[in-house]
């Protein structure tokens, strides 16, 4: 690698230029002086999926011989604007393009003769919002001490990556090019990262909610296999995964709604008109009992995916792979803040929501003891059914599968809890997401102050999170104060003044009679 660098402006400029020569070709980034960071964005890891090729596998691009200039961002994946998140184009452009697939790469300044892990960020945003490039997921603060090497990147969204078209219409999609795109990724870091001091052959999946869900799939996946060493999964349900006939039964409703728009096939329909379908389906009253909170996700297609992650985990698959997983002590107060009918919730009304996925004999005793746990906690501005409503769903759909995950693994595994309550956000407590400004340290930056800001000693969470997550990727243990899951421990983040402590084995009992399938059915 050659690092060419402005010697005249170095001394007065905060960025200069580096030269990374790769095996598919030059590339030249930048190196931030004051963060210590070289910077390489919007790197193109497959043809654009654009044309013919929507739809289509992501195909390899040809290797370049003139430097490619990865100095901006490339386009996120076409979506529809979103109340949780607001993702724009590298320009402020809206995200409707489908020329997506790129990535980033945040390196130290300079390549030493030890290679570096590689963390490789998968973002969510339930399969259907988000980028690499937000602000959150800056790579700068986790690269800036040495000891890593971190890449985020775009993929596919929505319908565009996540709906199956092949048993319906002449349309290849499997459901599951989303997926197929994010193993790309992996596969270019693999190929390309030892010529930014990388080493491919200790490379950690890290990913919140849908990436996290979208680990637990490649944990699945044969293709994927062996591809990484490590995986830390934050807060994602690993059976979030579609059925063949549920996912065809989508596909209609989307052609149907496309149809009704007065678009004849997906194939010549417009990214807008596209959008517009998808939209439409995420709205369809049918959608929760139909396909799930999540209506566009991986496919049980048999090809890719034979059996989820638990399963896999369960018949001995992947032992090699050190998992670190964990969630929030508030997930699903994100989702209710949005959502003002649960704030008048009672007990019939929560029968209602969830009575035609629980039988009475598994929601009656479920519901005592959150009721129960609700009425227990003080100085909560939440009333007291739409409390034990949030608990509900907490557990449900992230804490205990994620746990049943665990207790599958047969490998290394860590689990912790994460309970930093938002101090200017007393609605949504130590909510899902919440951790992320922590893990990358982004919790200080000015575009995210409206979120973050006033919380206790901040900066030191944020340095043990970073500090316990460069850990794992560089020897597969967090820290030598961490205890392995395999008898039930836990390390908890942050400081809740009503924090409930955190039993595995009490969570293990209390649902003990509810089986995978129905976990797996609200989403």
């Amino acid at each position: 690698m050659a690092i060419d660098e402005d010697n005249d402006n170095a001394c007065n400029s905060r960025k200069s230029r580096a030269l990374v020569d790769t095996p598919v070709g030059p590339i030249a980034g930048t190196i931030d002086i004051r963060k210590g960071v070289r910077r390489f964005l919007g790197i193109p890891y497959a043809r654009p999926a654009v044309g013919e090729l929507r739809w289509q596998p992501p195909q390899q691009l040809p290797a370049w011989q003139v430097p490619f200039n990865a100095i901006n961002f490339g386009m996120p994946a076409a979506q529809n604007p979103s109340s949780l998140m607001e993702v724009c184009g590298p320009n402020g452009e809206p995200p409707e393009s489908e020329d997506c697939l790129y990535l980033n790469i945040y390196a130290p300044p300079h390549v030493g003769e030890r290679k570096l892990p590689v963390m490789l960020w998968v973002h969510g945003g339930g399969f259907s919002i988000g980028s690499g490039c937000q602000e959150i997921y800056n790579g700068c603060h986790l690269a800036a001490n040495g000891r890593a090497i971190v890449v985020t990147f775009n993929y596919r969204l929505g319908a565009l990556g996540f709906l199956r078209l092949r048993d319906f219409c002449d349309i290849p999609a499997s459901g599951n090019e989303g997926l197929l795109d994010q193993i790309a990724a992996l596969e270019w870091v693999r190929k390309n990262i030892s010529a930014f001091g990388g080493d491919p052959d200790n490379i950690t999946l890290f990913g919140e909610s849908a990436g996290a869900m979208s680990i637990a799939a490649m944990l699945a996946a044969p293709r994927s296999r062996g591809l990484f060493r490590r995986a830390i999964m934050q807060s994602g349900h690993p059976g979030a995964m579609h059925s063949i006939e549920r996912a065809n039964d989508l596909a209609q409703a989307f052609v149907t709604h496309l149809q009704r728009a007065g678009h004849s096939s997906p194939e010549s329909a417009s990214t807008r008109a596209l959008l517009q379908a998808q939209q439409a389906v995420m709205t369809d009253p049918r959608m929760e009992k139909c396909w799930g909170q999540l209506p566009f996700k991986p496919v049980l297609d048999g090809e890719l995916l034979q059996t989820s992650a638990v399963e896999t985990l369960r018949s001995g698959g992947t032992p090699e792979v050190s998992l670190l997983l964990g969630s929030n002590l508030d997930e699903w107060n994100l989702f209710s803040a949005a959502a003002p009918q649960i704030f008048t919730l009672d007990d019939a009304q929560i029968r209602a929501r969830l009575e035609w996925l629980l039988p009475g004999h598994l929601l009656d005793p479920l519901l005592r003891y959150y009721h129960e746990l609700a009425t227990s906690i003080d100085d909560n501005p939440w009333p007291e059914w739409s409390r034990t409503w949030n608990l509900l769903l907490t557990d449900m759909v992230f804490t205990l599968p994620g746990l049943r995950l665990l207790q599958a693994h047969r490998g290394e595994q860590f689990h912790y809890h994460f309970a930093q309550p938002l101090a200017a956000q007393p609605l949504l407590g130590a909510c899902h997401a919440v951790e992320l400004g922590y893990v990358f340290g982004t919790h200080g930056a000015m575009a995210l102050q409206p979120l973050y800001g006033g919380e206790s000693d901040p900066h030191r969470l944020s340095n043990t999170m970073r500090e316990a997550w460069l850990n794992f990727a560089e020897c597969g243990d967090p820290g030598t104060d961490w205890p392995r899951f395999n008898r039930g421990h836990s390390r908890r983040f942050g400081d809740h003044p009503t924090a409930r402590p955190f039993d595995t084995a009490e969570l293990a009992r209390v649902w003990q009679d509810v089986p995978d399938d129905l976990l797996n059915g609200y989403l």
